[in-house]
């Protein structure tokens, strides 16, 4: 699968989100895994903000705070400098749950997401 870039520009203060769901670009094709896979993540903002991933029933990650070292709104992470990897199963469902944790209205969240089908 080509690699896939997920934003939320402007997320709600304190407001939570599915970054596979609620990307400024539609639901993500990256949500759904349909065969066994490494996944790969890259995630940044430009400002506070904690994340959750989960793979089926899984939590992969649970309230990890994120990286706010994003230069500019629409500059994506690269996966060879900041990737978080796992495995999944097929026909698992991912959800990676942002949250917005600087009570502002104006930080962006940005990743970049790469499923690698495993033999």
């Amino acid at each position: 699968m080509a690699l896939e870039q997920l934003q939320i520009s402007l997320i709600p203060a304190n407001a939570v989100r599915d970054l596979f769901r609620d990307a400024d670009s539609g639901e993500a094709d990256a949500r759904f895994v349909m065969r066994p896979s490494q996944i790969s993540i890259a995630i940044w903002a430009n400002g506070a903000f904690e994340w959750n991933l989960y793979a089926g029933e899984r939590t992969v990650v649970q309230r990890s705070s994120g990286d706010r070292s994003a230069p500019a709104i629409g500059q994506f992470p690269k996966l060879n400098e900041r990737a978080f990897v796992f495995m999944a199963a097929a026909m698992e469902k991912m959800r990676l749950t942002v949250r917005e944790t600087g009570g502002v209205a104006t930080t962006s969240i940005m990743a970049v997401v790469d499923i690698s089908p495993v033999a």
